[in-house]
């Protein structure tokens, strides 16, 4: 582990500055610190790709896990020192301030682990601002409040270097303590491409952090995709609760190999497969994806022994004789009341490092099967087959399951909405508290214009759908073709429409058995039919790719093909 120092060179009007800042780097080089020289220039000659470019130059020296004391301002701006701090954070690094004087980035203020003040009147600031990353000093004999010329604080070689020393011992104190048996880890993939990716990350650590009295340390696994303003609004959510948060940038070019098979889902849960390197010291994680609800203490989990497994999960409850993942037909040693669903995933890193590369591990085996419909939790399911640890189910619920279940009261459990809609019209405690939390992040403006602008895109689709659909089902010689397995939503759909005795079902691979109302055929012969048609579609079949598999055989959603569960209110089980 190194420790660097910034210092700022050429020409700048404050000469007080220049002569702090190479003040305290003198001190540093003495402790054996590394350099980062930056140079004082017109930053609006550069466009943002060269100063970034200039950026890399200047932090060329850094490795993953360093420690670096920034001094600021560098007189270069503020959008430069917001630059030069989320690069170096993006190499895992400790950050301390020396802040020389007052500034007003409050991005920049609460995204480092320190911050030292140099003088009384940035202290002062500090303090009536409540930054509660401000260092105080415990083993020097001075105190800020008491002293009252600011120009002699600090101002000697030997408690500079006492300042520096007790710093750098609080950074790698703050490293240590990733090990402290009291800190529950989590850890979040997130790939952010339209930025709501976030709001769901940030109100799944508010509901954490809402229902337990531990310390949690997130780590927040993201690519380019995180925007600089959700990563202080993740960052404000933690330190609202006391608690630590680290972000880890991982390069999407280590699963490019893989990205068109993840084409339907979120690079970012492929993000995972890199927590066992990537964090070295830490022996267990509990991974969580985005589209979750806690409402229960998360310690519970933390406290199960999984000493002896590589993974605990809990088996997924949506897999049954309807939702049959494909890649147990190829691999039939694995029972589907074994299959977990990997939303909610305690890991056991240091069994998993013993294992193999998990990265690797996962990558290799979606090589070799481009089949599978679930790509990363496929994976996991047949490589660590009998390796895991059963949960009780209430570690992960669907929502769609267990909306009727919560109407009165919301049970202790962790909720996975699972591709279902948040639903501020079902009367279920899980949606109502669900969005209650999300108004108490830093998004509820964001969230309450989105819902407004959802609610209104789905009425003015509703009228669509209908136009569409009542015009083909008028045609008294279209033919109704229904793709999925014969639920309780198809049946009930059977129930409104009048059967024809030339109605059909489809699906990839046909599966008829004795209790079903229609015969099924394989999807491919709808290209072969000449009568009119309409299409009422489950979505969530054939392992979520029903509505691809229309596309592609070149049939439009909303014309040719209705998703049933559009027509549906939440209680048949549909979005309405």
């Amino acid at each position: 582990m190194n420790v660097h120092i910034t210092n700022i060179y050429g020409f700048i009007h404050d000469q007080n500055l220049r002569k702090k800042q190479n003040l305290y780097a003198d001190a540093a080089h003495a402790l054996g610190f590394k350099e980062m020289g930056i140079f004082n220039f017109d930053v609006s000659t550069d466009t943002e790709n060269e100063l970034l470019k200039r950026i890399d130059g200047i932090i060329s020296s850094l490795q993953f896990n360093d420690l670096v004391f920034v001094q600021l301002p560098t007189g270069n701006g503020e959008h430069y020192d917001n630059l030069l701090i989320n690069k170096i954070k993006a190499y895992n690094t400790k950050v301390c301030i020396l802040l020389h004087q007052t500034i007003e980035y409050e991005y920049v203020l609460n995204a480092v682990d320190l911050i030292m003040p140099t003088n009384n009147e940035v202290h002062a600031y500090l303090k009536e601002h409540n930054y509660s990353n401000v260092f105080y000093k415990k083993n020097i004999n001075y105190e800020f409040s008491m002293i009252s010329n600011s120009s002699n604080i600090l101002s000697s070689d030997f408690y500079i270097k006492k300042y520096l020393i007790d710093a750098q011992d609080q950074l790698e104190e703050s490293v240590l303590n990733e090990q402290d048996e009291d800190i529950i880890h989590i850890g979040f993939g997130l790939h952010d491409k339209d930025g709501h990716y976030s709001v769901w990350v940030g109100t799944v650590m508010q509901s954490i952090l809402e229902h337990t009295d531990s310390r949690i340390c997130f780590h927040i696994l993201h690519d380019e995709t995180l925007s600089i303003d959700n990563k202080y609004k993740l960052e404000k959510v933690a330190r609202s609760g006391s608690s630590i948060i680290e972000f880890h940038k991982i390069d999407e070019n280590d699963f490019s190999v893989v990205k068109n098979q993840m084409s339907r889902f979120t690079i970012g849960t492929m993000f995972r497969c890199s927590l066992p390197e990537l964090l070295p010291n830490l022996n267990r994680i509990i991974y969580l994806d985005a589209d979750l609800f806690v409402n229960r203490d998360i310690k519970e989990l933390w406290d199960v022994d999984i000493c002896e497994y590589c993974l605990a999960g809990v088996a997924d409850e949506g897999v049954d004789i309807h939702n049959y993942p494909k890649i147990l037909n190829k691999y039939s040693g694995i029972k589907k009341e074994s299959y977990f669903n990997a939303g909610v995933l305690y890991m056991n890193l240091k069994k998993l490092r013993e294992f193999g590369n998990l990265k690797k591990l996962v990558v290799d085996f979606l090589v070799e099967n481009p089949e599978a419909g679930l790509p990363d939790q496929d994976a996991l399911n047949v490589i660590f087959h009998n390796k895991v640890l059963y949960l009780d189910g209430s570690w992960n619920q669907f929502v769609f399951m267990h909306r009727k279940d919560n109407v009165e009261k919301l049970d202790k459990a962790i909720f996975h909405y699972a591709a279902a809609l948040l639903m501020l019209y079902s009367h279920s405690q899980i949606d109502l508290e669900y969005f209650r939390t999300i108004c108490r992040t830093p998004w509820i403006d964001y969230e309450m214009n989105h819902q407004f602008e959802q609610c209104f895109d789905r009425m003015n689709d509703r009228v669509y759908q209908y136009q569409n659909m009542l015009q083909l089902l008028s045609n008294p010689d279209v033919k109704h073709i229904f793709y999925g397995e014969e639920n309780e939503l198809l049946k009930t759909l059977y129930q409104r429409i009048h059967l024809k005795g030339g109605d059909y079902r489809v699906l990839e691979y046909a599966k008829n058995m004795e209790s079903d109302i229609l015969p099924c055929k394989d999807l491919f012969v709808l290209k072969d039919e000449k009568d009119p048609i309409i299409i009422f579609v489950n979505w969530e079949s054939d392992d979520c790719r029903a509505i691809q598999n229309l596309e592609e055989l070149g049939f439009k959603n909303g014309k040719d093909f209705f998703v049933v569960a559009r027509f549906f209110s939440v209680n048949d089980g549909g979005f309405m």
